[in-house]
């Protein structure tokens, strides 16, 4: 499993997020399991998981290479994992690489 972090601005309350690539060059399809976003203002913090668990890739699954995804805002699964790190705003994609 590979996992990106990127630090971002605050957007809010997220409810959706649009994950897309444009399908340039061979093998650049990917898995993609979940992306965590996590936010902290103050001293309050949250967690909003948006779960895929589907590919993106024209030649896999249904040949899409955008999700729409909708947040699950329980996230209680992965508060463990990711409990310590100081990066907030951080958005968090966990991917899986198959070979094809």
């Amino acid at each position: 499993m590979d996992i990106f972090c990127l630090k971002a601005v605050s957007l809010g309350d997220l409810e959706k997020v649009l994950i897309s690539h444009d399908g340039a060059g061979p093998g650049s399809g990917w898995f993609l399991d979940k992306i965590v976003i996590k936010h902290k203002e103050g001293e309050d913090a949250q967690e909003v998981v948006f779960p895929c668990n589907r590919w993106l890739d024209e030649y896999q699954d249904d040949g899409k290479t955008e999700r729409e995804l909708t947040a699950n805002k329980d996230g209680s699964s992965m508060k463990a994992f990711l409990k310590g790190k100081s990066c907030f705003p951080t958005i968090v994609f966990y991917t899986r690489v198959f070979a094809v």
